[in-house]
């Protein structure tokens, strides 16, 4: 143990510290006697009152020590919480993240899609086109069949006519003279198969017009 010396309302007094404390000891004791010369000139009574001065201003120091800890504990709680909830916000931050993440994916995909249905109907389009084209050729080549299909009847009108006048006439010179005979035996048949010939084109050309 050490011995010091301490001076309170004048006295000196000896007593006895663990080593190291001296300094600290020393500081006390002055803070005593600067409580204790502040009080009427009666030592023990003001000696006593000086230590309740000092045991007052530790009690209060300790309030203010436990008060200043308990609100350094809220902050902490404070402090916990705030972090708790910014851990909440990053994990709900990182699942944002990663769903903004899958509907970007989701809409490449369906750009892509578009993409693909755009070029298919731009293909359709163009095949409409060609089809457009394809029937206004279709029309003109059936406008020109049905021309050349009545061109066609007219001449077989024609060569019907010329035939039965032909076997009028052949009929009329036998009924008049039953021993003649016809000015060309073999006109008629051939009349016959140019007009079977005739009938026969203008069924294909019909064919033709209808189906093009």
């Amino acid at each position: 143990m050490s011995q010091i010396s301490i001076r309170i309302g004048g006295r000196s007094f000896a007593i006895a510290c663990q080593p190291g404390d001296e300094e600290h000891v020393q500081k006390l004791s002055e803070w005593i006697d600067e409580k204790f010369q502040n009080l009427a000139p009666r030592y023990s009574q003001n000696l006593l009152f000086a230590t309740l001065q000092v045991a007052d201003d530790l009690h209060r120091a300790r309030e203010d020590a436990a008060t200043a800890r308990a609100e350094a504990d809220k902050s902490q709680q404070s402090v916990n919480e705030s972090n708790r909830e910014a851990e909440l916000a990053r994990g709900q931050n990182a699942k944002l993240e990663d769903r903004v993440r899958e509907l970007e994916k989701e809409l490449d995909s369906l750009q892509s899609f578009v993409q693909q249905e755009n070029g298919k109907h731009d293909q359709l389009l163009a095949d409409n086109e060609r089809f457009k084209v394809a029937v206004m050729e279709a029309d003109s080549e059936n406008s020109r069949l049905q021309g050349e299909l009545a061109t066609m009847r007219r001449e077989r009108d024609a060569f019907e006519h010329q035939l039965n006048e032909s076997q009028a006439k052949t009929d009329q010179a036998s009924f008049i003279d039953p021993s003649a005979s016809p000015a060309d035996p073999d006109l008629a048949p051939s009349l016959e198969r140019f007009a079977d010939l005739l009938e026969n084109c203008v069924n294909k050309l019909e064919g033709g017009a209808t189906n093009p």
